[in-house]
């Protein structure tokens, strides 16, 4: 058995709170994580939202202030899907 693909292809934070990934199945999800933000090491600032990398795996997006989120969970706060240049 291989290894699978990481899960997150690319990772962008267009603004504080908000992460964008492109994804294994060919889509982008824009999703809105302030929801999460009473987590008590949510990054506080856009300095320290920016400072964000996928995990080794590629199946969670790490920050340095040890705020972690599954890939899971980002498609399932995704407010926007994109599909082969299609909004889905």
């Amino acid at each position: 058995m291989g290894t699978p693909s990481a899960l997150i292809q690319q990772l962008e934070t267009p603004t504080y709170g908000h992460v964008v990934i492109d994804a294994w199945d060919g889509r982008r999800y824009e999703a809105d994580l302030t929801s999460m933000a009473a987590v008590y090491c949510f990054p506080r600032d856009e300095a320290s939202w920016s400072a964000v990398a996928p995990d080794s795996a590629g199946l969670a997006l790490v920050w340095t202030s040890r705020f972690e989120v599954h890939v899971d969970q980002v498609i399932a706060l995704a407010n926007r899907v994109e599909t082969q240049g299609r909004i889905a």
